[in-house]
């Protein structure tokens, strides 16, 4: 009978059924009665200890004290070994529970502390059998954490480990040593942290890291204790480089059961041992440990430890494009060659993470047309993806993300027809989850491409199917497509007015009340956008309104896109009140006072518009003189709103020295204002750096452009965003002038990473140009030739893609100094044949000299192809 109940209890536990395996189990021993047998002593013992390991964390310790005395009872006079074992363990649930739930009750951890020193003192004995040994190795273990958690002193506890340890010193069983070895782990620990003998203490370290090599249940202790030592070293002064070698050899000792778990820890103890290293340092040598560990599992028999590997190679690289570097690139590299020809259907999903987000990365680093030719090989090797659920997303997003890298490169019409075969082509695998939000990115992509490259009717066309098809779905990730093929309809410029409000108008139905944080943030800026566009018409009332709604909407979100936008929706909405036609008598004399200085700034305006310059600039002066210590805030802003105005005018008119005082003044933090005010600040310390600049004051300007780096850091405002863009520039620029070619190549490549995270302009496409071409010549200088050439790729890219006059003047150049480098470098074919594509390359406008050129060193370099081939 209890045998059964014991088997059916732990079918229910394994379902999660805990409340009615504890019921069954109850009333089984509650009604049995004396065992008449071994097995029905054991299965007495196994109840009890199942009913214990249930109560123990609840209940008070007097309850688990009467089960564990009622197995007693039940079971008196059995001895056998089977039966000793079994009351054993049922027991030490009374005690072990602690390292599952943590209690911080002292009282609670006192009673568990004092059951475990009881059970060790009745089961002790050589004569024990293996399993009620084990079962006090354990009490014992964790009556001394337990002891060292309520803070007893650590020498006591150390030696109370060491004096465990000895015991068992004579032990076989695995179990039995890696207590043993747990011991002696934690006594050196408490030891070495507590500078009690840290000579001795190291010297257990390394003890440890003997016994625990052939117990593979002890790895973790191994690696413990091996990075132990490292960071002792460290301490004592030794090099990084030199102290990591005790890591390292923990990576060498075999693993004698290979398998996702032991793997991953291998991976995680490489990683610890890493960290120990300084920035500088610690690239390559992930680079070089990494690739040994990708190529020591690549070769091994386990296919759960192959595919663990490659789940690590894939964790270690960051989620935000703008953290991967070339190391990471590299390790996937080496991870997508070293299981290139892995057969096995179970690493499957993994490798094809591994090779899209090579391709990923390689776009992420400048290469879009390396990428390309990555993404197009994912076709050969996982053929029949479309019908796989492990593959088929992974792959499905790295068809987009292929569109997207053929439209960097100027293949826009490839672009367009790998986003035209998505929907068909993964429609069969509509049902697997993330396949649908693959499409509906797609559908978003192709509008877009569309709208972009001119073709308006088909643009309409495909966005609306994008949105028919997906804003209904009940996948946030789907819907967010469609919300996104609206919001980026309403944001450009160039679309008929009544089509951008049909966009804001079909967004507000469609998803006004959608619960999604990242459609949320898009329905605040729709709700703005539409205020805005309001109360350029004149429709006072209706911008108000609609700025209202923000406010309910969102006052309560904890997201900081939508936190800045209702901020400005608050800003918003006092402007409105202060200066909205009217031609009521003032409420207030602070109003009165507005109105005056509002009309003294239109004055200002007026006299701008009619060129009346030295107008202008007294009554701005005026205005910002005497508005400087006003209290009334909105007061302030006309005044900052005129030194930004006067800032202008000097600005256009090179009036440098002028200048730097008003820009000075602009720039001056005023506490309580809003976002208009940051963005004058912005622009204050952009003109400061740039009349510095003129002045030959570098350095100042450097520090002005600084200011602005940090004011605008984390900003999501545009204008606030294209100050920052603009001085992060011109900060480049002027550190390439003062000779530090590093530095001025850190420089251009913030130009770049800040220009990658805003939407392309025409403005920053020029910008990223020349940040590119002044990076391109300087590497060149230094003699880094490849990197020079992937510069110089990614110029000609743009220039192909958007071959405006300013943007093919340079790409012209990038040609020639293209060519140049593969020449330098010995690759003539490759010169050879960008010279001929740039016979062919009409876009650019190359002139008839430099056509003649090309011609002669087209010549060249075939025969210089041809001599290398011989």
């Amino acid at each position: 009978m209890i045998r059964d109940v014991v088997r059916r209890a732990r079918e229910l536990l394994a379902d999660g059924d805990q409340e009615q395996a504890h019921a069954i189990l109850t009333l089984a021993l509650d009604g049995q009665r004396f065992a008449a047998q071994d097995v029905e002593a054991i299965a007495v013992a196994e109840a009890t200890g199942m009913l214990v390991r249930m109560e123990a964390p609840s209940e008070p310790h007097h309850v688990v004290e009467r089960r564990i005395a009622r197995m007693t009872e039940l079971t008196d006079g059995f001895d056998a070994d089977a039966v000793r074992e079994a009351r054993a363990l049922a027991e030490l649930e009374a005690i072990e529970w602690v390292h599952r739930h943590e209690p911080d009750d002292a009282v609670v951890l006192v009673d568990v502390m004092r059951a475990a020193e009881s059970f060790a003192a009745r089961h002790s004995g050589d004569e024990q059998p293996l399993g009620v040994r084990r079962a006090r190795a354990e009490a014992m273990f964790t009556a001394e954490i337990l002891r060292r958690h309520l803070g007893r002193d650590h020498h006591r506890v150390a030696v109370g480990l060491e004096t465990l340890a000895l015991t068992l010193t004579a032990e076989s069983d695995e179990r039995l040593r890696h207590l043993r070895i747990a011991a002696l782990y934690r006594a050196a620990q408490i030891r070495y942290d507590a500078g009690d003998d840290p000579e001795s203490a190291i010297a257990l370290m390394h003890r440890v890291i003997a016994e625990a090599e052939p117990v593979p249940s002890a790895r973790t202790l191994l690696h413990a204790a091996s990075l132990c030592l490292v960071d002792d070293e460290i301490g004592r002064g030794a090099p990084a480089a030199v102290a990591i070698a005790h890591g390292l050899r923990a990576l060498d000792v075999p693993v004698a059961e290979l398998g996702f778990e032991a793997a991953a820890e291998q991976a995680r103890h490489l990683d610890q041992t890493l960290e120990r290293l300084p920035d500088t340092e610690r690239d390559p040598a992930a680079v070089e440990h990494g690739a040994a560990l990708v190529d020591r599992y690549a070769a091994c028999a386990s296919e759960d430890a192959r595919e663990a590997i490659l789940w690590w190679v894939l964790g270690g690289v960051p989620g935000d494009a703008g953290a991967v570097t070339a190391v990471h690139r590299q390790v996937l590299a080496h991870a997508d060659h070293a299981f290139g020809t892995d057969p096995s259907p179970l690493t499957a999903a993994a490798r094809a993470r591994v090779a899209a987000r090579l391709a990923e990365v390689t776009a992420h680093l400048g290469d879009p047309e390396g990428a390309v030719r990555l993404y197009e090989r994912l076709d050969a090797r996982f053929p029949g993806h479309e019908h796989d659920e492990r593959l088929v997303v992974p792959l499905a997003l790295a068809t987009v993300d292929r569109a997207l890298r053929l439209a960097d490169t100027g293949r826009r019409k490839e672009a367009l027809d790998a986003l035209a075969q998505v929907p068909h082509r993964y429609a069969t695998a509509a049902g697997v989850p993330g396949v649908p939000a693959a499409i509906a990115q797609a559908m978003y992509w192709r509008g877009r491409l569309l709208r972009e490259a001119g073709e308006l009717a088909e643009s309409r066309r495909v966005i609306g199917d994008a949105v028919d098809r997906s804003a209904p779905d009940a996948d946030a990730d789907v819907r967010l497509w469609a919300a996104n093929a609206l919001f980026s309809t309403w944001q450009s410029p160039g679309l008929d007015p009544a089509e951008i409000d049909g966009a804001l108008h079909r967004f507000s139905d469609l998803f006004a009340d959608d619960e999604d944080i990242r459609i949320r943030r898009l329905d605040a800026r729709r709700r703005l956008t539409q205020s805005t566009r309001a109360a350029e018409r004149g429709e006072h009332q209706v911008a108000a309104t609609l700025l209202q709604s923000l406010v309910t909407r969102h006052a309560d979100s904890d997201d900081p896109d939508i936190r800045d936008t209702v901020e400005l929706a608050t800003e918003n909405r006092r402007i409105l009140a202060i200066s909205s036609p009217t031609n009521a008598a003032p409420a207030s004399a602070g109003e009165a006072r507005y109105r005056e200085f509002r009309e003294r700034v239109h004055r200002a305006d007026t006299a701008v518009a009619e060129g009346r310059h030295a107008d202008a600039e007294e009554l701005l002066a005026a205005i910002a003189a005497d508005t400087r210590a006003d209290p009334d805030p909105n007061i302030v802003m006309l005044g900052l709103a005129a030194l930004d105005v006067l800032g202008g005018l000097f600005l256009d008119a090179g009036r440098w020295e002028e200048l730097v005082a008003v820009a000075r003044s602009a720039a001056l933090r005023r506490p309580g204002l809003d976002t208009r005010a940051r963005r004058v600040h912005a622009r204050g310390h952009l003109r400061l750096g740039i009349a510095l600049g003129r002045l030959g004051e570098e350095r100042a300007a450097i520090e002005a452009y600084e200011a602005l780096e940090r004011l605008a850091d984390g900003s999501t405002d545009g204008d606030i965003v294209n100050a920052r863009e603009v001085a992060a520039y011109n900060r480049a620029v002027l550190t390439d002038n003062l000779d530090d070619p590093f530095a001025a190549i850190a420089a251009y490549d913030h130009v770049l990473r800040i220009h990658d995270q805003s939407v392309d302009s025409a403005e920053r496409r020029l910008r990223r140009i020349k940040a590119l071409r002044n990076k391109a010549l300087l590497l060149t200088g230094l003699g880094r030739l490849p990197e020079a050439t992937s510069a110089h790729r990614i110029i000609l890219d743009i220039a192909c893609a958007f071959p405006d006059s300013e943007i093919a003047e340079r790409g012209r150049k990038s040609a020639f100094d293209l060519a140049a480098c593969y020449t330098q470098l010995g690759q003539h074919r490759a010169a050879s044949d960008l010279y001929t594509w740039m016979r062919s390359a009409h876009h650019l406008g190359f002139t008839r000299d430099e056509l003649k050129s090309i011609t002669r060193s087209a010549k060249k370099a075939a025969r210089e192809s041809k001599r290398a081939q011989r």
